[in-house]
């Protein structure tokens, strides 16, 4: 049976809000963007008999589909809130550490300011930017500011980690084909699909780097919780046994730049962050964006280097060999496309598709963005990603905090995942931004979490009583 994608995303409105009314409202959001991403379709994609339909992007950026399941789950998460948790808006104070959020906000109308033919395409793309990204931004920063709600946040992305390990297994033995059984048409189920052991699993994903990407941030947040004792259980299950299942899974994913990132960023678990997270994160973020700043400069060309340099060339050869030549293949799509945007480096084209006219398009987020919106988009997308983790290792709250510190470095390593996969891929889990947001506005003090599933939601000032909304404004000061 095949449900219509458009269906699905419209039937998601309601049964959200009857998870606002039902649960606590912090649960009620975790169910809405990590539950939603986890099962929703990326959007009612037209069908194409193309193998490898490259102009799809995914869900991370306004294309030509503006209904999707970031869209979705923004709006969704922003009703229930007003109409669950009205007061929690009250709260929200602007501060420093918001400025590059509110810049990646206004980057699209800003394009659209400097390139008046693409006014109305600039103007889609702010409403898309603010329900995609401003949503869980926002309602992180007012939900999830604290060791307890962080906490729970962070079980939430192992449980979503979980529920697909059955259906990983699944298609690593059949290959993927659960999205397309559901819900039809799914642009990039069988790209790079066939691997040394099976299949690589897509689910409900975008493609099988998301996949990847998705289990790798489960496996190092289990492995945190077991390692520091933080959960006894996950479902039920230890933690221990919850750890070791999802590194397993993640590895039979074989999603070869996941489990890299998942290997170089375990020590942030394991390693007190008073000696080895400061440098590995300061060591992450510049290598980020030096990346970036040497692509656009041409200083780091892979085709010049492979012909140049014969560490290079062996390399490039050994990958192509056992079938992992796509780093060079990703590489080389962006060199393609890196001359048109710096055509309008200050506020970009405007225009999602400002590469039609090349050969396929980009393939990295970063790029994307950065011919979208120029550099103030790439700087403002950046900074999002990575104030937070300099921030947690910067900035510590007291050092006899030691179990409130490791649970913002371990999730500042989750999102470090995903910044450095996008200087390769374009999608990205935007349900981090929950803990982003959560991160950028911090409180020390733990307010007491209702997680209580059998009882009926009461009214918003009931559950005041019980504690199950925000710390009062005292603690976010």
């Amino acid at each position: 049976m095949i449900v219509s994608p458009l269906y699905a995303l419209v039937a998601w409105i309601p049964i959200s809000l009857l998870a606002f009314r039902r649960f606590p409202v912090r649960i009620a959001i975790l169910v809405n963007f990590v539950g939603g991403w986890a099962v929703l379709p990326a959007a009612n994609y037209t069908p194409s008999s193309a193998a490898f339909p490259y102009w799809i992007i995914g869900t991370t950026l306004e294309s030509n589909y503006f209904l999707t399941k970031a869209t979705v789950l923004g709006f969704t998460g922003i009703l229930g809130v007003l109409l669950y948790d009205r007061a929690s808006y009250k709260r929200f104070r602007l501060t420093v550490w918001d400025m590059a959020i509110g810049m990646w906000l206004i980057a699209p109308i800003l394009s659209a300011i400097a390139n008046p033919d693409n006014f109305q395409e600039g103007c889609k793309g702010e409403i898309y930017q603010l329900l995609a990204w401003g949503s869980p931004y926002l309602i992180g920063r007012l939900h999830f500011t604290d060791a307890q709600s962080l906490r729970l946040a962070a079980k939430a992305f192992v449980i979503g980690g979980l529920a697909y390990v059955p259906f990983c297994i699944f298609e690593i033995i059949t290959g993927p084909r659960v999205y397309a059984w559901l819900y039809g048409y799914q642009p990039f189920q069988m790209n790079a699909a066939q691997r040394f052991i099976g299949y690589r699993p897509v689910v409900f994903l975008e493609n099988g780097n998301q996949l990847g990407i998705w289990m790798a941030t489960a496996t190092l947040i289990a492995i945190w919780l077991w390692r520091r004792k933080t959960a006894r259980s996950i479902l039920g299950i230890p933690i221990l046994l919850v750890a070791i299942g999802l590194f397993l899974v993640t590895l039979f994913c074989q999603s070869t730049g996941a489990i890299i990132l998942l290997l170089a960023l375990v020590p942030f678990v394991f390693v007190d962050p008073r000696h080895l997270s400061r440098t590995v994160s300061i060591v992450l973020v510049l290598g980020i964006l030096a990346f970036a700043a040497f692509r656009l400069g041409n200083i780091f060309v892979w085709r010049n280097l492979v012909q140049q340099n014969a560490a290079a060339h062996a390399l490039d050869t050994y990958l192509k060999s056992v079938g992992k030549d796509s780093l060079g293949w990703r590489l080389t799509q962006d060199e393609r496309h890196i001359a048109t945007a710096l055509e309008e480096p200050i506020l970009g084209y405007g225009q999602w598709d400002w590469w039609s006219g090349g050969i396929e398009r980009p393939w990295s987020l970063w790029l994307l963005v950065f011919g979208m919106y120029g550099s103030v988009g790439l700087v403002s997308l950046e900074a999002v990603l990575l104030i937070p983790p300099l921030r947690a290792v910067w900035f510590p709250l007291t050092r006899s905090d030691i179990g409130y510190i490791n649970m913002r470095h371990t999730l500042s390593a989750a999102v470090l995942i995903s910044a450095i996969d996008s200087l390769l891929n374009s999608s990205m889990i935007l349900p981090l931004l929950l803990v982003i947001g959560g991160m950028n506005s911090w409180s020390p003090s733990d307010t007491k979490i209702e997680v209580n599933l059998t009882q009926p939601k009461a009214t918003a000032a009931s559950l005041r009583l019980r504690g199950s909304l925000n710390p009062p404004k005292k603690l976010l000061r």
